[in-house]
């Protein structure tokens, strides 16, 4: 807006000249209506200015992304989302970090699980829930060979079942992104360049060709009902200076890449745009026409192309049974460790059986939210051998209020 001293200054000047020109009524009336129009027109200027700059974008940060499908423990072939146990995103920042020597900059790698097993969905002139999920971050590093390491096949050892085999993380594309400071909020936006045309495996995780999310950071200390993710103990260890931008607020727009680096992060993810990305933002995402030879996957990652099947990112098709390679590593998982997880919690095998659920509900009086269905489960885990992997099991039926047994079983029999 035009300040009062501004629009005070010029008004002395209209003054001075009308007492000059005041003998001519016409030229009275000239000066009168050209200085009232210099005004409108600065202020109009000055708007216009304003308004244009809230609305210039700022990229925060430029890399290569991709993502990742783990199938259920048991399954050979993956026909659907049903078949998926963890969906995963991975960002590789371009922009890096300095080396404590202060010269070299490094990459960071970032893995993230991405709730529901699916990206937000993003139906425009609506909003509803389906537009929004959380993604965790369960890794950060700036060697990738840890990062393949956590993707790869794992097996762990149960009472009754003996030993069980994680199947190795399958890439489902890639491409590059940006996160952008735009009107107020920042967003994650994508272009996807391996497969060239998003199948039928990126249309279960609802990978588009392009898309951006509106995206924020969540306060580690305030408590968000419906966006516990994993364990509410597990929080991120932010140092102060990060800590001090959330303030009171639930979330915070990503202002600083950094606040991406630590583990136990937890986004939100908004349904923003799924088409002509670069235009509405006006940014230069400067996707490249990526080959089987020339896949970042291989050249970023350090993943081996004899390791994983290249039908989902390459056809965007789900790979049959003999189209798997025979993993070459297989990481051992400690007692009580996630399968296929790092630092948290996952459900361990394919199936929990209904009389397991039961038992360690037994006595439960309904209605109750997930989290008291958990409480309730962990005070009565001495019922069961293996309550752990019941337990951990409930931790991933949907967040919401039960109001029967039934009511539980259904939501088990979605992710199991």
């Amino acid at each position: 807006m035009i300040t009062l001293f501004a629009i005070t200054n010029h008004f002395r000047l209209t003054i001075t000249w009308v007492q000059i020109v005041k003998k001519d009524n016409l030229l009275y009336d000239i000066a009168i209506i050209y200085n009232f129009f210099i005004l409108l027109s600065a202020a109009a200027a000055h708007m216009v200015k304003e308004d244009n700059s809230d609305k210039e974008s700022q990229i925060i940060e430029h890399g290569d992304i991709f993502f990742f499908y783990r199938p259920k423990v048991g399954t050979e072939e993956v026909e659907d989302i049903g078949d998926v146990q963890r969906f995963y995103m991975i960002t590789s920042s371009d922009d890096g970090y300095s080396s404590r020597a202060g010269k070299r900059k490094e990459t960071i790698y970032r893995l993230f699980l991405v709730g529901q097993k699916q990206l937000p969905e993003i139906i425009e002139g609506k909003s509803i829930s389906k537009e929004r999920n959380w993604a965790l971050n369960t890794l950060t590093t700036s060697n990738p060979d840890n990062i393949r390491k956590e993707l790869g096949a794992a097996e762990y050892t149960t009472e009754t079942r003996g030993k069980r085999r994680i199947a190795a993380a399958i890439p489902a594309g890639e491409g590059k992104y940006s996160i952008v400071k735009h009107d107020g909020h920042t967003e994650l936006a994508y272009l996807l360049e391996l497969p060239e045309e998003p199948g039928p495996t990126q249309k279960e995780f609802e990978i588009r060709k392009e898309a951006s999310y509106i995206v924020s950071v969540k306060n580690p200390n305030i408590s968000v009902p419906g966006f516990a993710a994993f364990s509410s103990r597990k929080k991120p260890e932010y140092p102060g200076h990060l800590i001090e931008k959330f303030g009171d607020r639930r979330w915070i727009s990503i202002d600083d890449p950094k606040l991406l680096n630590y583990e136990n992060t937890q986004l939100l993810l908004i349904g923003a745009r799924k088409k002509d990305v670069e235009e509405e933002l006006g940014i230069d995402i400067d996707e490249q026409n990526e080959t089987e030879r020339s896949a970042d996957i291989f050249k970023d990652l350090k993943i081996k192309k004899e390791q994983i099947p290249l039908k989902p990112l390459l056809k965007g098709r789900f790979p049959e049974a003999e189209e798997i390679p025979m993993a070459q590593e297989v990481k051992q998982l400690l007692p009580g460790e996630a399968p296929g997880v790092r630092g948290g919690k996952a459900a361990a095998t394919r199936r929990t059986s209904a009389a397991a659920i039961t038992k360690i509900l037994s006595g439960i009086e309904f209605p109750k939210d997930k989290n008291k269905v958990i409480d309730y489960a962990e005070k009565n885990k001495t019922k069961l051998d293996e309550a752990e992997q019941v337990i951990n099991t409930l931790k991933e039926i949907p967040d919401k209020t039960y109001y029967n047994m039934a009511e539980v079983e259904k939501a088990l029999g979605t992710i199991r």
